[in-house]
């Protein structure tokens, strides 16, 4: 990795819980993997007609060895997926917080340690595999649409808490920024009113950008060319005829095929349970 830095960002203290929201979803998306640094660069072959052609390469992280028999339930019920790349040709990650189903994923099975194993594993993927350039970044966006502070309660904030901790040394570089979008009012104001209270890491307040309803095209415009901007938040990015309406980017985009094709062929992971 370019460069190894580690910048360690403080808890957040709590006001209706928002500061440990907002900054676990920080922390959560500069982490640095620190205990396993892998460069894998992309390998290809010589196809009949004399052309390249890339070839995935052999991961070795554990994690991507892990057994994964949920990866289709966790994706189904908490939706994050990574779709388009910014003006500055970085990756867009996507997570639909207002979507998240703990109740379904517990009753598939799903723990709290096996959403952060995934989690982690797919964060892995995306830099060793769909963009594992030396100083590759991503651009998070958290849609809070449909999300209430009861939703963040329980296991999801348990999630929220422990990928927090479990990620305290991190690598900013790997972080190009963090916008919460189609935020409810009761995020909006509150995070005003935080960021007032200076109850924030300096990090967290110049990387994270909060928009409502209203204001989340305009400010996804800011990073993110119409083109590469899902239909689902007002832009023209659809993958195969736009099959799966809103949800076609999470379910068709490249990344998240490659991803998907990836994690099923291995041979551990072939007993997915029923969605």
């Amino acid at each position: 990795m370019a460069n190894s830095s580690i910048r360690v960002l403080k808890a957040g203290v709590s006001l209706i819980g928002l500061p440990l929201v907002l900054d676990s979803i920080y922390q959560r998306r500069v982490e640095g993997l620190r205990e396993y640094q892998l460069r894998v660069p992309i390998l290809h072959k010589q196809t009949k007609t004399g052309q390249r052609a890339a070839v995935e390469p052999t991961l070795r992280h554990p994690l991507l060895l892990k057994k994964n028999i949920h990866f289709n339930v966790m994706k189904e019920y908490y939706p994050m997926y990574i779709a388009g790349r910014t003006r500055k040709g970085d990756m867009v990650y996507y997570e639909e917080m207002g979507r998240i189903d703990m109740p379904k994923l517990q009753l598939k099975g799903v723990t709290v340690a096996s959403l952060l194993d995934h989690y982690e594993a797919s964060t892995i993927f995306a830099f060793e595999v769909l963009q594992p350039e030396e100083g590759a970044q991503m651009l998070s966006v958290f849609d809070a649409e449909g999300c209430s502070f009861k939703e963040l309660k329980g296991d999801a904030m348990k999630f929220m808490k422990t990928a927090s901790s479990k990620m305290q040394a991190n690598y900013a570089d790997r972080n190009c920024g963090v916008m919460i979008i189609n935020t409810p009012s009761w995020i909006a104001r509150g995070w005003k009113a935080l960021v007032k209270m200076r109850l924030f890491s300096k990090d967290t307040l110049e990387k994270t950008k909060v928009y409502s309803k209203e204001e989340t095209f305009k400010g996804l415009l800011e990073k993110v060319a119409e083109e590469e901007i899902p239909v689902k938040y007002g832009g023209k990015l659809c993958f195969r005829g736009g099959i799966g309406g809103e949800d076609n980017c999470r379910r068709w985009s490249t990344d998240e095929v490659r991803l998907r094709k990836w994690v099923l062929k291995q041979p551990q992971n072939a007993n997915q349970v029923p969605i």
